[in-house]
């Protein structure tokens, strides 16, 4: 029974894995076609040279912005009496039983991958409202309709600082901040 566990455990750790060099490699391969050249396609996905005190401003605005975002939907849920939140609580506190190692690569390398994708390569493609509908709709494995919704709200504030800034490395550092801080209120 163990060893069945941990086989579907790996499985689970394959798919994620999958899934992320998808993410990350999709953007990069079509760029690479398009301009022949690495550098030019990270600086397509918004990967370029920022000011230090500028990325330190932005990261800390956007994760401001995020956390006003969580709480406006934790209220406005409570209003309405629809709060499913707890479902994902659930989940992120497995994830973290199996292994602090994989909750690390959530909150670095699946970061990442969704900005360089939702962000930096769908919001130049279908705009800032399509990449957070496909944004919100990809949180559905929670199981939880107000983290969709909260998702696509957070998808949008996230796309429109990328086209405000034009740089995706602020985006990538606030929204690990802010994936942290939700960490360390679940558990």
């Amino acid at each position: 029974m163990e060893r069945q566990r941990g086989t579907k455990i790996i499985q689970k750790i394959m798919q994620i894995i999958s899934l992320d060099l998808i993410l990350i490699l999709f953007p990069l391969i079509y760029y690479y076609f398009k301009n022949h050249s690495i550098k030019k396609s990270f600086e397509e996905l918004g990967i370029k040279k920022i000011d230090k005190k500028e990325l330190t401003k932005n990261s800390i605005q956007i994760l401001a912005g995020l956390i006003a975002i969580m709480f406006a939907i934790s209220i406005a849920s409570s209003l309405i009496q629809v709060n499913d939140l707890d479902k994902v609580n659930e989940t992120v506190k497995t994830i973290v039983e199996v292994s602090p190692f994989l909750m690390l690569y959530y909150l670095v390398v699946r970061v990442f991958a969704e900005e360089i994708f939702f962000r930096g390569f769908l919001v130049t493609k279908i705009g800032i409202f399509g990449s957070s509908i496909i944004f919100g709709l990809a949180h559905f494995m929670y199981g939880s309709i107000i983290e969709i919704i909260g998702a696509f709200i957070a998808g949008l504030f996230l796309a429109y600082y990328f086209k405000k800034t034009n740089n995706l490395i602020p985006v990538i550092l606030g929204h690990m901040a802010f994936n942290a801080v939700s960490l360390i209120l679940v558990i």
